[in-house]
């Protein structure tokens, strides 16, 4: 009934597939999809699903059509926080245990961590300066070596220099992405009108896409030479 919808690397086989014949719920979960980066697959509820599909998305009327486990329904996505565990659990590998941070840079900074698929800290802080502490901490207490900090191009200024102290205390044993922010805001703003929430919601998104790694050459691409604050080459 749809097209397949591919967003990553065409080679790679869809691993979440929508299964659903109602039009809103359709149009809300391929947009959250999108926005995560998400390569997925559109069928009926009665369609075959492909043996490397990992999650599929439906709704709750729908849901006994579809034999298959797990089923994530639309009317469980009111909260932004519970899609990202499905979607963090689908795109992590298998076994692997890393601890996530996302940062929306801007005037308030929404701080948000994941470790295993769960939201195990979140804040709203006010200076780039007490971004980077409370980073810094959330990274030594982190229960696994492998740790990945995400941050938001939506204030370049203010991503950079958080992302500098960090890389300039951890070196290589963090990663630091920059992410583009495109349709987080968006998906944010569907949510009660309070900025703090937002911010929030927005790191969250945020920590669940990916992004480039802070390089030289990303910084160059910035107008910024300061290669020693770059994470690694």
């Amino acid at each position: 009934m749809y097209k397949i919808l591919l967003l990553a690397d065409v080679r790679t086989a869809p691993e979440v597939a929508i299964a659903t014949l109602d039009g809103r719920a359709y149009f809300f979960m391929s947009n959250l999809l999108k926005s995560m980066k998400i390569p997925f697959k559109s069928l009926t509820p009665n369609e075959q699903i492909d043996k490397h599909v990992k999650l599929v998305l439906s709704t709750r009327k729908e849901r006994p059509l579809i034999p298959f486990d797990p089923v994530l329904c639309v009317e469980d996505l009111e909260s932004e926080l519970a899609a990202a565990k499905i979607l963090y659990m689908v795109k992590k590998t298998a076994g692997e245990s890393v601890y996530i941070v996302g940062i929306d840079p801007g005037v308030r900074i929404g701080i948000s961590a994941f470790y295993l698929g769960d939201e195990v800290y979140s804040c709203v802080v006010y200076s780039t300066a007490r971004a980077a502490s409370v980073v810094s901490k959330l990274l030594k207490g982190a229960p696994t070596k492998k740790r990945i900090v995400r941050i938001g191009d939506g204030n370049i200024d203010v991503a950079l220099k958080i992302a500098g102290v960090l890389a300039e205390e951890f070196g290589k044993q963090i990663r630091i992405e920059i992410v583009d922010e495109a349709g987080t805001t968006s998906l944010a703003k569907s949510k009660p009108n309070k900025r703090s929430v937002k911010d929030l919601r927005s790191a969250r998104l945020i920590a669940l896409r990916r992004g480039r790694e802070l390089t030289p050459n990303l910084l160059r691409s910035y107008g910024r030479y300061e290669a020693r604050n770059a994470s690694t080459a």
